[in-house]
């Protein structure tokens, strides 16, 4: 036999070209032998290895003891291997990269690997002939599932315009040589390419900002721009674990993957077709989105969104990147649209993977863990649309036409209210609802003025999403609060139970707009304190972006129902004690307290100047609320149903409190703290509303709406814990006590959301058709005898405006006149026109006057509305009477659920006293405003805007004009050109002596103060804001990202070694 043929192979295998294998090794385990022995196996002569092996960090520093019997293990089965130890991971690209330091010379070729592929024997040389015979520059192997050797993994992969990956074959497809023709595709995987190293030099490598996943369509994108050409060679057959995001789950999301995929994406793609290619990733992805719901996708979807979105922040990082790519292009844009995808690849994957589905064999997968994930991601996402289609249903004439005006609800968009007077109004050093008061205007009228101006203008839609919005806010909060459950549909039923309690819709019901916004506030402010508890150890990022989103949703809530202070100590206390009962340490304990308090000082502090308005000697009453009243009287059994009027249905609600015991038996381990926050929760805020309902407190709580809210979130967290027992028992397959015990769960779920579904059909939550304001459109809006204001005197549940306590029974409200409007929601409380009121009130309550009309004529209050509700109550009743007996009051309407009186006796909010009456104004006493009848001569000034923004003027002939407003020395009266001081007028009022004729007009003179108190008040939001968004996290997106230097660890023992390939 001739040894020709064995002397040629001989010199074919002298001159093939020097393969270096490159592998990043990270915490491997062990199958690692068989990676070994793959390339130790390799019937490729001409082949070297280079390993560089991850560390991790201990106290003392880098730890490599893992690392260095890794390295024997290597050395013992590749003697020749080179092997690098780094310090940490500092990404699978940038390790790869250093090849070009470790490896010298050109006319070579670098075998990229993970370290879970195993290769068969002749995959690297088979690799390497069909990288010449095709005069490929990039080669990959088709690549098998590791246990199932027969399943396909990949066998290259294309792209669409949108980065979106198409896979070439189905899921679970058998291996049958059907994809076994060599062919061109976009790009191979990482796992396993062959690469020409002066390509990769020319390239620069990997993509250095992609630490992990991505990095492959990256570099065979750029390939592509360079002229080079990228393929599959089937017949090198290699086998894949693919186990690194199970290995690492810290190191990958889905974030950081569509992340990289959409900066490929915009860096690679030519600039004429970027934009459109950008118009369509962003509609694609928004769809996906809703049809990710039922898919199971959601996650994956909104991560793409947000990362297309993201672009933008992008948009210097992405200019730098392909000024850096430009050098690279060869190749028209139009020959690289020719090798990606026609189509939606993403569209091509869902067919295949619904046609996989329908096979057999691949659905025996159903009950493996990832098809686990994706029914609960898909269960969620359907349960999620219908909860939002009944909350839509039950407020749908909400939400085509407006909530009814019942209690705060009050319209927003009513009579000359306009985003430009809410701003106007807020600017003002005058404070106009009620009597007025020389003070700041509530923070809530310039939020509502800022967010109607992003609405257009459009009040109407502003209070439509304030209510219905707030339903989702609290369905949101519950489910960040139970994400410690860390399951999706433990999280998804505590947060439909919160949503579906009664104590929203009733809020909604009887116009409890505080109570609303507590209800939707509560779970995430119960979700920081847990956040902060658990995170004490975390960064001070992030620590401080917790504390600056507690500021900002307490700042908020606080500007529209103060009583949310006394809630949030509440919360504070119960959360503590509740904790510490659970085995939390007291370091825990006592940051969590710390922060706690930071809040809900800030929240006040936030509020400034406003918020000066509680700096008084009854400043807890004033913030509880005129609401927060003891010995109502409502009763346990109403207060534990969590219904305080309009539920039909509503005791099926007492099954809930089934989840609360079963939580304390059933619970277990890190559950256990749980439940017991759970059971303290309700107990306690039963026991604070209970107490508070019968009088027995010596401390007023805000009204049992607001306070409840401890209850219904106490309820949703053993709801969670009970599901969490029931989901962990259904996992694990066993079968025991506790999961008998949860099985019950369900059925106290189901009775407690029947009452709500009842409710749906209503369309405006049961709210009462018959309203005060619609009844009260009979008054006269700025009539010619001048502005006038109307006296709100009763029940406080049934008045339409921020309300004063007469007694335990009865409050009073003041409105100017014209429709009342959410101005009203908030109100003075302790002017001396207040005190003025008040004195004449209990003078009228305790039947100590007939001559009530004329106590109150300086107060400019011209009718006296008293509503009686459904049926009247005996104080309601003998009120009246005591109305029907004054002298100066004419009963003027009627009905089963309304009397209005009117004061004959009043004078407009500006007007000129008659002689007599001047004289009397510069009296205090109440015997002498009731022992004349006081006469204006002429009303003034009469228009649609409140005193301070009063824009007519009228003509004057000289006499004392006497304003309706308590004294402030910054109110002038100009006639002509003349400036007239003012004074006080009955004790309380204001009064200008102006002996001279001309044309008068009316001027309140803000201080300049005020606006500089206003712009450090927005600088303080806008700094909240910035820190509670936490910004800082876009600065490696921003800022190019460095290029850091892999550092290595120095082994004196192991010198450095490298490998040059000219000498082999």
């Amino acid at each position: 036999m001739s040894n020709e043929p064995v002397d040629e192979m001989q010199s074919q295998v002298v001159s093939a070209p020097l393969v270096v294998t490159a592998m990043v090794v990270h915490q491997p385990g062990s199958w690692f032998d068989e990676v070994l022995a793959g390339l130790a196996g390799q019937d490729y002569s001409n082949i070297s290895n280079v390993f560089f092996l991850t560390t991790t960090f201990s106290d003392s520093g880098v730890d490599t003891s893992e690392a260095n019997l890794l390295s024997i293990r290597i050395t013992d089965t590749l003697p020749n291997a080179v092997v690098r130890i780094v310090e940490g991971n500092p990404g699978f690209g940038r390790l790869i990269n250093e090849l070009q330091r470790v490896v010298e010379g050109d006319g070579g070729l670098f075998c990229i690997m993970h370290d879970d592929v195993v290769l068969n024997p002749n995959t690297v040389r088979t690799l390497v002939q069909e990288l010449f015979i095709s005069n490929a520059a990039v080669v990959g192997p088709k690549l098998l599932q590791w246990e199932k050797t027969t399943i396909l993994q990949s066998v290259g992969f294309g792209i669409d315009r949108c980065g979106e990956i198409d896979v070439f074959i189905e899921q679970n497809e058998r291996d049958q040589e059907q994809h076994d023709s060599v062919r061109d595709v976009f790009f191979v995987s990482s796992a396993c390419m062959l690469v020409r190293s002066d390509l990769f030099r020319e390239l620069n490598g990997f993509n250095q900002d992609i630490l992990f996943f991505g990095e492959d369509l990256d570099f065979c994108w750029r390939a592509h721009l360079s002229g080079a050409r990228v393929l599959v060679a089937p017949t090198a057959v290699a086998r894949h674990l693919n186990s690194f995001e199970t290995r690492s789950p810290h190191l990958v999301s889905r974030a950081s993957v569509a992340r990289n995929r959409a900066r490929t994406v915009a860096t690679l793609t030519s600039r004429w077709r970027l934009p459109f290619v950008w118009l369509q990733m962003l509609l694609t992805s928004a769809i996906e989105i809703i049809l990710g719901v039922f898919t199971g996708t959601f996650r994956e979807s909104l991560a793409s969104f947000r990362s297309t979105v993201a672009l933008v922040v992008d948009a210097s990082y992405i200019w730098r990147t392909r000024r850096q790519v430009r050098l690279l292009r060869r190749v028209a844009a139009s020959e690289i649209a020719k090798l990606q995808v026609k189509g939606s690849a993403r569209l091509t994957r869902f067919i295949r993977r619904r046609r996989a589905l329908a096979s057999r064999e691949i659905a025996s997968l159903v009950e493996t863990k990832k098809r686990w994930k994706q029914s609960s991601t898909r269960t969620a996402g359907t349960t999620l649309l219908v909860v939002t289609v009944l909350i839509l249903l039950g407020s749908r004439e909400i939400i085509t036409d407006s909530s009814r005006v019942v209690g705060e609800m009050l319209p927003f968009e009513n009579g000359s209210v306009s985003t430009s007077s809410i701003w106007t109004n807020f600017l003002s050093g005058w404070w106009s609802s009620g009597f007025g008061e020389a003070s700041a205007n509530p923070t809530g009228l310039g939020l509502i003025a800022l967010a109607s101006f992003v609405l257009f203008g459009n009040l109407a839609l502003l209070q439509t999403l304030m209510i219905v919005g707030s339903l989702f806010i609290g369905l949101i909060g519950m489910w960040r609060l139970c994400g410690a459950f860390a399951n999706t549909r433990v999280r998804l039923g505590a947060a439909v139970v919160y949503v579906a309690l009664p104590l929203s819709f009733n809020a909604i019901s009887h116009g409890r707009f505080s109570a609303l916004i507590c209800i939707a506030a509560a779970p995430w402010l119960f979700d920081i304190l847990n956040r902060y508890q658990d995170g004490v150890d975390q960064g001070l990022v992030r620590r401080t972006q917790l504390v600056a989103g507690l500021l900002l949703i307490l700042g908020l809530v606080f500007a529209f129902t103060p009583s949310i202070a006394i809630l949030f100590l509440v919360i504070i206390c119960l959360w503590v004690f509740a904790s510490f009962l659970g085995g939390v340490s007291a370091r825990k304990l006592l940051t969590t307290s710390l922060v706690g308090l930071t809040g809900l000082v800030g929240s006040v502090f936030i509020n400034l100047p406003w918020s000066m308005h509680f700096v008084s000697s009854n400043w807890w009453q004033l913030l509880a609320g005129d609401q927060g009243v003891a010995d109502r009287k409502i009763g346990l059994g109403s207060l534990a149903r969590l219904d305080l009027g309009n539920t039909r249905g509503g005791f099926l609600v007492l099954a809930i409190y089934f989840c609360v015991v079963c939580a304390l038996i059933v619970a277990d381990s890190w559950r256990r703290l749980w439940a017991i926050r759970a059971a303290v929760l309700v107990v306690f805020g039963l026991l604070f509303v209970v107490l508070d309902d019968q009088g027995e407190l010596p401390f007023a709580l805000p009204e049992p709406s607001v306070m409840l809210t401890l209850v219904a979130c106490g309820l949703a967290l053993a709801v969670a814990t009970c599901l969490s027992v029931f989901a962990e028992t259904n996992m694990s397959r066993t079968s025991d006590w506790r999961r008998s015990l949860s099985l019950l769960v369900p059925i106290s779920i189901a009775l407690t959301i029947a009452p709500t579904l009842l409710g749906v059909t209503d369309g405006r939550w049961s709210q009462p058709e018959t309203l005060v304001p619609q009844l009260l459109e009979q008054l006269p809006d700025n009539p010619k005898e001048g502005n006038y204001r109307t006296l709100y005197l009763g029940d406080r549940d049934l008045l339409p405006v921020a309300t004063n306590s007469v007694t335990a029974e009865i409050s009073y409200g003041v409105a100017d006149d014209g429709a009342v409007n959410f101005s009203s929601y908030w109100a003075p409380q302790e002017t001396t026109m207040n005190l003025a009121a008040q004195r004449a009130l209990n003078s009228l309550v305790s039947n100590d006057t007939i001559r009530i009309g004329r106590a109150i004529s300086p107060l400019a209050i011209r009718y006296l509305v008293v509503p009686l509700g459904d049926s009247a109550s005996t104080t309601a009743t003998n009120l009246v009477e005591s109305l029907s007996n004054q002298l100066d009051l004419r009963r003027i309407y009627f009905a089963r659920d309304l009397v209005i009186f009117e004061n004959v006796s009043w004078l407009p909010i500006v007007s000129v006293l008659s002689e007599e009456s001047s004289v009397a104004s510069e009296q205090a006493s109440d015997i002498a405003l009731t022992s004349q009848e006081l006469k204006s001569t002429t009303p003034m000034l009469v228009d649609e805007n409140f005193v301070a923004a009063k824009r007519v003027s009228s003509r004057f002939s000289g006499g004392t004009v006497h304003v309706a407003v308590p004294f402030d020395s910054r109110w002038h009266l100009m006639v002509d050109d003349a400036q007239l001081s003012p004074r006080v007028a009955f004790g309380s009022s204001t009064a200008f002596d102006a002996p001279i004729a001309g044309v008068v007009s009316l001027q309140y003179q803000t201080s300049p103060l005020r606006y500089l108190y206003l712009i450090l008040q927005a600088s303080v939001w806008l700094c909240l804001l910035m820190l509670a968004a936490n910004f800082s996290r876009f600065r490696g997106r921003i800022r190019q990202i460095e290029a850091k230097r892999v550092t290595l660890v120095a082994d004196s023992s192991r010198p450095e070694q490298k490998i040059d390939m000219a000498s082999r």
